[in-house]
């Protein structure tokens, strides 16, 4: 038993650093700001290059949004395979997003800025979005 549970952890293992763009691991200390205010019930989920997912079950305003250090456009996933609380599995490496579009007639700028610790943009109403991450 103790050599199946083995094999079964290194298979996996191998399968997580094989595909660590795409897996996105649940961080339980980031914490997500909306303009300064703290998010309760928010979700937020990195990968191996801190893109970050964020994700509100709660209705209304449920939402995901995929920031990406490659594009540093916020987007929606178009697909996206989760265990809920815990990990998510993109399509891709460049996981395709459905972009943010901005209220009204203005353009949108997302003013995305992102490093290890903190990543900031603004959403489709013009909210500042910030997440810590720990």
């Amino acid at each position: 038993m103790k050599k199946i549970l083995l094999l079964v952890f290194m298979v996996l293992m191998v399968l997580i650093l094989v595909n660590r763009q795409r897996v996105y691991i649940r961080d339980p200390l980031a914490t997500v700001f909306r303009d300064d205010v703290k998010q309760d019930g928010a979700q937020v989920f990195i990968n191996y290059s801190y893109d970050v997912l964020l994700e509100q079950d709660a209705e209304p305003g449920a939402y995901r949004i995929l920031v990406q250090g490659w594009n540093r456009m916020p987007g929606t996933p178009v697909h996206l395979v989760c265990l809920r609380w815990m990990a998510c599995l993109a399509d891709a490496d460049h996981a395709p997003t459905l972009p943010i579009e901005g209220s009204g007639r203005r353009v949108y700028d997302p003013r995305v800025s992102m490093s290890s610790r903190e990543v900031s943009f603004a959403n489709g109403d013009g909210a500042a979005m910030r997440v810590d991450l720990r």
